[in-house]
């Protein structure tokens, strides 16, 4: 498939500055009473995933789309745990914490093994919590979250995943050994098969990421105050909801 990178990049500029402005009042639209935990979370996983969406445009534009990958990895894990938050609200919340509770003791145990000294607070608020066993907790894990949410994602999520850690994929961009006499050695990541590389879409992506994660996010606002602008940012955009 064939793609117009430099149409798709510029409604990607576009697009992520249109989607930025739509936070500069998003306190007003918090949902009152109640619990806002789900609210508060998704938030800070939203304005995180802009960051991220940033940090890809800025390396596709020096020329490291290609080791943008865990950026781009990174935006998909933020915008599943959106998504779900707006799913299952303060179920998700809950499954989240007792994720944290077990990572802080494995961060805790790693620390005390190699004699290192840390910051206790976060595990210490947390190890006392009593937080009964839940079906969702499964979804603090990737793969069952990414495969409930869309097997889209979960199969970009897989591919992310082999240029983002030190697989046998990531290291055979960088040499080509067909050949029988010698095998040719790259510096810079190139494609066997000659064909277009992805990550010459960076940008497009994130956006495509990013809207989806504010779509999920504005569920959770009072009223969904953004949906008339979403859809119209989609429109323009020529994107379709992940």
């Amino acid at each position: 498939m064939t793609y117009d990178v430099t149409t798709d990049t510029q409604r990607a500029y576009r697009g992520i500055e249109e989607l930025a402005a739509l936070t500069e009042h998003v306190a007003r639209h918090a949902p009152v009473g109640g619990d806002q935990r789900a609210f508060l979370v998704g938030w800070g996983l939203l304005a995180a995933m802009q960051r991220q969406a940033l940090a890809v445009i800025l390396l596709h534009r020096k020329g490291f789309g290609h080791e943008a990958a865990p950026n781009r990895r990174a935006m998909i894990e933020h915008l599943a745990q959106i998504r779900w938050l707006s799913e299952d609200g303060c179920v998700a919340v809950d499954s989240m914490n007792r994720a944290l509770q077990f990572s802080q003791q494995r961060l805790r145990d790693a620390a005390d093994a190699a004699g290192m000294q840390y910051d206790p607070s976060i595990a210490d608020a947390v190890k006392a919590t009593v937080i009964p066993a839940h079906p969702a907790n499964q979804y603090n894990n990737f793969s069952p979250l990414l495969q409930r949410l869309n097997p889209v994602l979960w199969a970009m999520w897989r591919g992310e995943t082999q240029l983002a850690h030190p697989t046998l994929t990531a290291a055979q961009f960088f040499y080509d050994d067909r050949s029988e006499a010698t095998a040719t050695l790259f510096s810079e990541p190139t494609r066997r098969d000659g064909t277009e590389d992805p990550a010459d879409r960076c940008p497009y992506i994130a956006f495509l990421l990013l809207w989806s994660a504010f779509d999920g996010f504005n569920r959770l606002l009072k009223g969904e105050p953004w949906k008339e602008d979403l859809q119209r940012i989609a429109s323009d955009g020529g994107i379709e909801e992940l």
